[in-house]
């Protein structure tokens, strides 16, 4: 009897500790001691891929390589892997990642529920439908979208809203919805207006064939999500992704940051100039000018990865640009 009722404490004790969250700053220890940052994210052109040689690419490929800036000195050491909608939050929770990027929306369900926290919003996007120009009635028509997202559950709720009669056709991945619209197995395509713009100017063949619908359905603010058990890991990815934004409305980058004046607080704190800024963090002080340098502020960001798809910035501009972007101050 003893011995149960010993071995039965022991169950809930296990059960309890197993039950408790990881300890703070367990994240950034295991990224420090890997010497890489693991971060996840899809095939979307201009955000997160790879080329022809195999080389990671894309705007949420530079956001990864800003969190190696700051944290391990090298914007090189990242680990970058491809990773669906449905097993980024798992692969999250188990460790496998890092960060999971690949055009994650904040919702809250993601935020309450499935294990995760969404430090920042890196982009600002909205649901839309591209068709083949010749489709005369595309809301009769067979609509392409990735199962497992925001986009189906939108999907679904609009169209019983219209009382369509439209047929959905739902595909395991980006890649998979959109080689199915262009060979034509649906007439009209769903997803982020982006990912719908980026992947029309992909295939240039298709530029003038795919027509890009006025309608817009949802509220999509994009960003890097991470597993919901250390507070610190959540500030140390925030403030990261914050500094190309601060940067840029105090009008520095890569090219300027060095000749840029020490006039104020922020810009010396941008520059690495402050004594002991960044130990709240456990970083050294030139961590925001490693990211600064290594890729850009959020303007060179976008430059370089969104503006060649012909990607407006619209919402994506600073907020004294009549944009969405808004950083709190760098002190």
């Amino acid at each position: 009897m003893v011995k149960r009722i010993a071995l039965g404490l022991l169950a809930v004790l296990i059960l309890g500790l197993a039950a408790l969250p990881a300890r703070a700053g367990a994240i950034l220890d295991r990224v420090k001691a890997r010497g890489k940052v693991v971060c996840g994210v899809d095939q979307t052109p201009g955000f997160g891929g790879f080329d022809d040689h195999g080389t990671p690419v894309g705007f949420e490929v530079d956001l990864c390589r800003a969190l190696a800036a700051a944290i391990l000195g090298n914007p090189g050491a990242i680990q970058v892997q491809r990773v669906t909608t449905k097993y980024k939050f798992l692969a999250l929770a188990e460790g496998e990642l890092d960060v999971a990027f690949g055009m994650t929306t904040w919702t809250f369900e993601r935020d309450t529920s499935q294990g995760a926290s969404f430090p920042v919003v890196s982009f600002y996007d909205g649901q839309g439908f591209m068709k083949w120009a010749d489709e005369p009635h595309p809301w009769a028509a067979t609509i392409c979208v990735q199962s497992g997202t925001t986009s189906a559950a939108n999907l679904t709720e609009y169209l019983a809203r219209r009382q369509s009669t439209a047929k959905v056709l739902a595909l395991s991945s980006s890649e998979e919805k959109f080689n199915a619209f262009a060979e034509r197995r649906c007439s009209v395509v769903t997803g982020d207006s982006t990912e719908l713009a980026a992947q029309r100017s992909r295939r240039t063949a298709m530029n003038n064939s795919w027509e890009l619908l006025d309608t817009i359905i949802s509220r999509e603010p994009l960003g890097p999500a991470i597993a919901n058990t250390d507070p610190e890991w959540f500030a140390v990815v925030r403030w990261s992704l914050l500094v190309p934004i601060i940067a840029e409305s105090r009008g520095v980058g890569m090219k300027n940051l060095e000749a840029a004046p020490s006039t104020d607080g922020e810009i010396r704190r941008l520059k690495g100039e402050e004594p002991n800024f960044g130990a709240s963090l456990r970083l050294d002080p030139a961590w925001a000018k490693r990211i600064v340098a290594s890729i850009g502020n959020y303007a060179e960001l976008y430059q370089r990865n969104l503006a060649p798809l012909g990607i407006a910035r619209g919402q994506n501009a600073l907020w004294t640009d009549g944009g969405l972007l808004y950083a709190p101050p760098l002190r």
